[in-house]
């Protein structure tokens, strides 16, 4: 059943992306998540709400970004260490002996993650040109693009590509030890160029501390006493436009929007309305007010890990910068 694929109010959570087959382009994003006027998660200890002072009115936060993403490996960050990869990857697959063209250019929406920050969908819908066209559907990312031709790769190519490093630093299921009489890099080329990339720090990924601190900030934000009154205000404004939902959440997550692969007249005239609603309670501003209170107070409660996996991110990039650096 087709569902609408907008990125909802979630954490954006880029992946490295891998050169497996030229290009696997993995790009890794939450799931849209919904905003319930209830209690955080059990599993999170009780917190007091912290402070906040001056609350902006917000329509929208592009351009703004959260107090971890500082952190957080940004979309271009990641590129990097995908182009440094990708040109370890194709230094060790040719050294084999093996023609190999190296990955291709990175698709279209990997591109767009690169310059996308945590706050760019993080409580869609806010822009009433979008809703007004697409509802709670999202633009076809790949509509006017003509598909591109991959070619496919050799037995013996894939088989030095290997299946790169699983966690811990192990190979991944499915690399092969040998290839032709000759040694293998332990989870083949694409485990040699990881390995060689974190030599010195980084994992190739966010650390769990900053990726917890990002989730658990949101997940606090949701359920707010100053953001459940705002969810109040905006589900009275809703109910004036004749629609019935206690949080943008469940407006969001009606399931008659997945009915459909394009939006109704209904569902554009429901998101038309969550958004002006949005703007007239302040949602955004409050929530993104909030929100940042939150993880100002986490960050300061793990400062010492969260200085540590940043400096081992930097040591990452400066690898891999002068890996593609001539």
């Amino acid at each position: 059943m087709p569902t609408p694929r907008r990125r909802s109010p979630a954490v954006l959570l880029p992946a490295v992306l891998l050169p497996v087959a030229l290009l696997l382009a993995v790009g890794c994003a939450a799931e849209p998540a919904a905003a319930p006027d209830g209690p955080p998660p059990a599993s999170l200890a009780p917190m007091e709400p912290p402070p906040v002072g001056d609350v902006p009115r917000l329509s929208e936060v592009s351009g703004r970004t959260l107090p971890i993403e500082e952190y957080l490996l940004s979309g271009e960050q990641f590129r990097q260490y995908d182009r440094a990869q990708a040109t370890l990857v194709t230094r060790c697959v040719r050294g084999f002996g093996l023609d190999y063209p190296g990955p291709a250019t990175a698709n279209t929406e990997a591109g767009a993650l690169a310059t996308e920050t945590q706050t760019t969908h993080r409580y869609d819908p806010v822009e009433l040109s979008d809703v007004s066209a697409h509802g709670y559907h999202a633009p076809d990312p790949s509509a006017g693009r003509k598909p591109s031709d991959v070619p496919s790769l050799s037995p013996d190519v894939t088989t030095v590509l290997g299946t790169g490093l699983g966690p811990g630093g192990r190979p991944a299921p499915g690399s092969a030890a040998a290839f032709h009489g000759r040694d293998l890099p332990p989870g083949g080329c694409i485990g040699a160029a990881q390995r060689e990339l974190t030599a010195h720090g980084g994992t190739g990924r966010d650390s769990d501390v900053a990726v917890g601190i990002n989730y658990e900030g949101f997940e606090r934000s949701k359920a707010d006493p100053r953001v459940r009154a705002v969810f109040r205000d905006w589900s009275r404004c809703m109910a004036e436009h004749g629609h019935d939902y206690p949080t943008p959440g469940d407006a969001l997550k009606d399931p008659r929007w997945a009915t459909n692969p394009s939006p109704s007249a209904e569902e554009i005239s429901t998101a038309t309305a969550d958004v002006r609603c949005k703007e007239g309670s302040n949602v955004v501003g409050v929530w993104f007010t909030v929100e940042t209170a939150y993880e100002e107070e986490l960050i300061r409660r793990h400062q010492r890990e969260l200085d540590a996996a940043k400096a081992a991110n930097e040591a990452m990039l400066d690898t891999a910068r002068a890996v593609v650096t001539p």
